[in-house]
């Protein structure tokens, strides 16, 4: 058996397992009739591409990590609900504004969808139940708060018309905010997108100036004595 043959087999092996075992290889969490796109201690990081007021500018990273996930009685009725912990990487220090905190309950079957105080109010939301139902995301933020939607394909958009601003929310078929985007007046407050790589966060020479200067000289010192030893 030649190698192309294997690579044909093993592939149509993968494919095989794909369809039959699909939610094998999702992180997602079913309680009962609810679904999140997410396990606990699940972390999603977004990236600010761009930012035109002064607390966002210095703003990197936005940090969302699943606390907790478990289910809970309420009015004799049953709930997945899940805490957050959310944090901005600010000037070079990841800043909690909240810390596993309540961020929803979800009930499917009972087409019940309650969110956070930062979903509500600010129209900050990050991740959602699958499949993505955008009426019933909509619905639940304009009945607890003061925010108006409408939805576009992909994209949930919420609207204050009190000081004209928006926050336009664009969410993939898993569930996850690959772009939110605040805008007042038309102009860009922040803009965070999603990264799916992993992060490098950027640290100020500043104090540690000298420390990192000697331990690079240091390095590159003992690399050219090793390279000279070699050559004699």
């Amino acid at each position: 058996m030649n190698y192309k043959r294997i690579c044909k087999i093993s592939v149509l092996f993968l494919l095989i397992f794909l369809i039959k075992f699909p939610s094998s290889l999702s992180n997602a969490t079913i309680l009962g009739e609810s679904e999140f796109p997410a396990e606990k201690d699940d972390t999603f990081v977004w990236e600010t591409v761009n930012a035109t007021e002064s607390w966002y500018i210095d703003v990197d990273y936005v940090r969302f990590t699943v606390s907790d996930i478990y289910n809970e009685t309420f009015n004799s009725h049953n709930y997945l609900f899940m805490n957050y912990t959310l944090e901005f990487y600010h000037r070079y220090n990841w800043v909690p504004k909240y810390e596993n905190s309540f961020y929803m309950a979800y009930n499917k079957t009972l087409d019940y969808l309650n969110w956070s105080m930062e979903g509500y109010r600010n129209g900050n939301l990050f991740l959602f139940p699958t499949p993505v139902n955008y009426t019933l995301i909509g619905e639940a933020v304009e009945t607890l708060g003061y925010l108006n939607f409408s939805v576009n394909g992909t994209k949930i958009i919420f609207n204050n018309q009190i000081n004209n601003t928006r926050i336009e929310i664009t969410i993939n078929p898993l569930g996850i905010a690959t772009i939110i985007e605040k805008i007042t007046n038309d102009t860009t407050i922040y803009r965070w997108e999603l990264k799916t790589e992993t992060i490098i966060v950027k640290v100020p020479f500043g104090m540690y100036f000298i420390s990192i200067s000697i331990i690079s000289i240091t390095i590159l010192t003992f690399v050219k004595t090793k390279k000279l030893k070699n050559r004699t």
